[in-house]
């Protein structure tokens, strides 16, 4: 069964919407391939907050840190969530 391509680019618009308030960055200058450390600059404290931040976005998703740690870019996220949405049952 593949991933409805709809549902990463609405997974890719959502992620990024959210990455763009946590950083205070338009939504424009977050591409897939950003990473979150190296462009953003993002510290531990922001790491946590966006992904408190995404489980609320996509609620019930849990992103403990331990599965998280490793998500180095936007797409990792992206990626990140798409499987789990893919594994949920439907609501």
């Amino acid at each position: 069964m593949h991933p409805d391509p709809s549902m990463s680019a609405e997974v890719e618009q959502r992620v990024i919407k959210v990455v763009a308030e946590v950083t205070n960055l338009k939504q424009g200058d977050i591409k897939p391939t950003t990473s979150l450390i190296g462009d953003l600059k993002m510290d531990s404290l922001q790491r946590m907050t966006l992904f408190v931040s995404l489980e609320d976005e996509f609620q019930n998703h849990a992103m403990p840190p331990e599965a998280v740690a490793g998500l180095a870019t936007v797409q990792d996220v992206i990626a990140f969530i798409d499987k789990h949405l893919a594994q949920a049952p439907p609501a």
